[in-house]
């Protein structure tokens, strides 16, 4: 019996020193694995490092297309970018910027587009004139390493790096719901923009969605007045001249116009969309501090979209992560909050809601 567990003891002893130099072994090849993983996770974070610091020294070439000069939002939305991309950390990323005209025209859009690829643009900025045309050339670039970020107008397909723009359907809607659930009843006329673009045909669908809420509301078929105030003016007249009884106006194109029309008639006016141009809200605040009866709430498209764009372009070309679509919300003004944006120091052509300091913002639209 003795001598069994004297075997057994050396076998015992023996599995021990066995399975000690296996743990041994096995924690020794864990550490290896260990260091390894640092070793390469170390080298993984140095190389991106490396790669985030070497694109953060690398200059850039920037074009910016300016769709159209005769709107004041647009001029504005162009300055709210012209301001931004000189701050940091912009103005250290970049070493030429170009900036066009295209004139609302779309064959001078094209040929602008061009020729920033030709000036050798690393990213190009742009409001696309009509959904379909600049499709291939943006593709085009795109496949040539040229990043393309399109912002303020909706455009089909998704061969852009990026979209920034204020939903033009939801801002239709919010428009013609505040007229459709202040009239209730009656007919409502329609002062749209700029006949086939895509912001008149989303306006229109979401203004038409809105007036499905208010059956006793009719709506008159769209007048494009291609946000012009004489053109607008005019139609208003013409408007009111066959339907006396007209109850209410929907405008995306100048509402002041509209509005007008009516003051100078001597008519009490109607309830209507505004907007957030500094001389629409300044008559607004001379009609209420007259004691008139207003109907009114703007809903305002921001131009600071342009520095929403330019900020995901720049993220962009860092190679960060972006979102593909981002969705500006629309900015709604009511009596209430009328003096939070009016600005009775500056001129007409300012538009609330930017993002400009104030510094510049009287610089660029001083009192008349």
């Amino acid at each position: 019996m003795k001598k069994f567990f004297k075997t057994v003891s050396v076998v015992g002893l023996l599995a021990i020193l066995i399975l000690s130099f296996s743990l041994m072994a096995c924690k020794t090849a864990a550490t290896e694995t260990t260091a390894a993983a640092e070793t390469t996770a170390a080298a993984e974070t140095t190389a991106a490092a490396e790669t985030t610091a070497a694109a953060s020294d690398q200059k850039y070439t920037v074009g910016y297309q300016i769709y159209y000069e005769g709107n004041d939002w647009s001029l504005q939305m162009a300055e709210e970018f012209k301001y931004a991309i000189t701050q940091e950390p912009y103005a250290s990323m970049v070493e030429n910027v170009y900036y066009t005209s295209d004139d609302y025209d779309i064959t001078k859009q094209m040929n602008n587009f061009d020729d920033l690829v030709t000036k050798g643009c690393d990213i190009i900025f742009l409001s696309p004139l009509d959904p379909n045309a600049m499709v291939e050339k943006i593709k085009q670039a795109e496949a040539d390493g040229i990043k393309v970020v399109v912002f303020g107008i909706n455009m089909n397909g998704e061969d852009f790096t990026a979209s920034v723009n204020v939903s033009d359907y939801k801002h239709g809607y919010a428009m013609a719901d505040f007229v459709g659930k202040t009239v209730k009843k009656g007919k409502v006329a329609v002062m749209n923009g700029i006949a086939g673009t895509q912001t008149a045909i989303d306006i229109h669908d979401g203004i038409v969605d809105a007036m499905k809420n208010y059956p006793d509301v009719k709506l008159l078929e769209d007048v494009y007045t291609n946000w012009d105030y004489a053109v607008t003016k005019k139609a208003t007249q013409d408007a009111l001249q066959a339907n006396p009884d007209l109850a209410g106006i929907v405008s995306h194109s100048e509402p002041k116009a509209c509005a007008e029309v009516f003051i100078e008639s001597g008519k009490d006016l109607i309830p209507m969309n505004w907007m957030g141009s500094n001389g629409s809200l300044r008559l607004w605040k001379e009609l209420l501090d007259e004691g008139k009866k207003v109907n009114f709430e703007a809903s305002t498209k921001p131009p600071y979209i342009s520095k929403i764009a330019l900020e995901i372009g720049m993220k962009a070309l860092q190679g960060e992560t972006i979102e593909k679509f981002t969705e500006v919300p629309v900015n709604i003004i009511t009596e209430e909050t009328l003096d939070d944006y009016y600005r009775p120091d500056l001129s007409d052509r300012f538009w609330a809601c930017s993002d400009l300091p104030d510094d510049v913002v009287n610089k660029l639209f001083p009192k008349e």
